[in-house]
Parts: C-alpha cells; sequence; structure tokens
C-alpha cells in the first residue's frame, strides 16, 4: 500500500492487513508547544509523525495520525502552547488502545517524549488484559542507538525532512542563523534550578526570554534524519520480539479478557 495511515485506508484495505496476519499499531503522541524561537510550535508532534512513519514502514505496521496534544510540561504558560492534563491524555491514549485490541491489533506501540505515558500506560494495559504493549520514547531510544550528540533542534529538523516538510525547514534553518547572528540566546536557568533538573523532573516555567531548546550553531537536519532512520532500525527486531513475548503470556494466563462498552471479551 502507498501509504500506512490508517485513515486513508478503506475499510476492506485495513481488514486485509489483518487477515494476513498484520496486528501492528503504532500510535504517535506529540504536543503543541513554545519550544524554541526558531521551532514550530508542533515541533514534538512532527518527531513523533516522523518516527511512527519510519517505524510502521519498518515493522510493517499501521500508523494512527498524531495526537497533538499533551501537557506541554514548563512551557504552558507560553503564547500558542495547548496544555491538556495528563488525566485526559492517559484516558484518550488508554480508550485507543483498548479499542485496537478489541479489533485485532496485538502489538501496540506508542510513539512519545512524555515520561508518565510511556511508563504508565503499557503497565496498566499489561494488568489489564495480560498483553504487552511498547511504550517508546523518543528521546532515550536515540540516546541508546547512539544519537546522543544529535541536538533536538536538529532531530525536529531531520522529522521535518522525512515527512516533506522542505519549506518549513528552510524557514526553521533561516531563524535559527538570523538568531544566531543577531546575537540571541536563550536566557539560562538557576544553577540550582538546573541542577535539580538534571536529577528529575520539578515543577516550574522557563524565565522570560528562556527556552527548552534555543538556537543552536550545530543545527543539522541531516544528522537529525540520519540518528531518526538509525534509530528505528534499531528497534525492528524488539518490535518483532513482542509478538513472540504476547504468545507466551497468552498461554501462560488461562484467563483474560478485556472490558469494552460494558461486555467481556475473551479469547
Amino acid at each position: 500500500m502507498s501509504t500506512r495511515l490508517i485513515i486513508d485506508w478503506t475499510s476492506r484495505e485495513c481488514n486485509r492487513y489483518l487477515v494476513e496476519g498484520g496486528d501492528i499499531a503504532v500510535i504517535p503522541v506529540g504536543s503543541v508547544e513554545a519550544l524554541g524561537p526558531h521551532l514550530p510550535m508542533g515541533a514534538r508532534c512532527f518527531v513523533a509523525e516522523a518516527f511512527a512513519v519510519l517505524l510502521a514502514d519498518q515493522v510493517n505496521g499501521v500508523r494512527l495520525p498524531v495526537t497533538p496534544f499533551s501537557s506541554a510540561v514548563n512551557t504552558f504558560d507560553r503564547a500558542g502552547s495547548v496544555a491538556v492534563s495528563e488525566e485526559v491524555v492517559n484516558s484518550y491514549i488508554r480508550a485507543t488502545m483498548d479499542d485496537l485490541l478489541v479489533g485485532g491489533f496485538k502489538r501496540i506501540l506508542l510513539v512519545t517524549h512524555l515520561d508518565y505515558l510511556r511508563y504508565y500506560i503499557p503497565q496498566e494495559f499489561y494488568e489489564d488484559h495480560g498483553v504487552a504493549a511498547a511504550g517508546i520514547h523518543v528521546g532515550e531510544s536515540m540516546h541508546e542507538s547512539g544519537g546522543e550528540g544529535v541536538g533536538e533542534d536538529s532531530v525536529i529538523v531531520g522529522a521535518l525532512r522525512v515527512l516533506g516538510k522542505h519549506e518549513l525547514v528552510q524557514r526553521i534553518v533561516a531563524e535559527n542563523a538570523r538568531l544566531l547572528d543577531s546575537g540571541v540566546r536563550s536566557v539560562e536557568l538557576l544553577p540550582d534550578l538546573a541542577r535539580l533538573r538534571r536529577s528529575g523532573r520539578i515543577g516550574f516555567t522557563y524565565p522570560a526570554g528562556g527556552y527548552p531548546i534555543p538556537p543552536n550553531p550545530g543545527l543539522s537536519g541531516e544528522r537529525g534524519e540520519e540518528a531518526l532512520r538509525k534509530t528505528v532500525a534499531a528497534l525492528a527486531p524488539a518490535v518483532a520480539s513482542l509478538r513472540t513475548y504476547n504468545e507466551f503470556l497468552a498461554k501462560r494466563c488461562t484467563t483474560r479478557g478485556l472490558m469494552w462498552r460494558g461486555w467481556r471479551w475473551t479469547e
């Protein structure tokens, strides 16, 4: 098929995928927030979407449209940021996963930058259904595959290259260069606050003039795209093993099912 985006498929195409043994659904989750003065508000949506595009192609999966809103941690007070509570995001993603499982998708992959989503939702899903889902954190996955030296803004531009948004790439690169030439820099966090952030999540917002991702002289969309593709390729074997693991779980669990619209569905 020319696309793996489920909303572009007909019902017959989707049914054929499942009948022929396909069982992978990729759910990308991003955010709308002010990450940097040179970056689009949907930067993390684009990264999650590009990751899902590459991953679905790599593992013969179906991808869902990107979920654009999340908690916008540390930037929720900025103009344009759309902050949605963790409770709402968790409920929405969990309902999506439950329906996908009922529909025959046994391997569900969450692609996200959110720690709470990739940890808790797969765990709760497993506790309720006895089925293992994967919570894939884009940043940590890239670090594990050797992409730790690539800046997050380079990954964003690399994602836009994957998605074919070349005009937006040009705008970002030009604005990054302009800001660097004009001497604009992101306001640094207080040293003690920065030290606490390295130890874990804390509640704060960036000061005026501060951004999570400031202009960067090392911005490279080529390196960002290469890191994305390398990371996805490294994940493919793990996705393949998820089927084996769920088959093991099915044999181990003598009774399991799921609640869906008031009825208990069992295998």
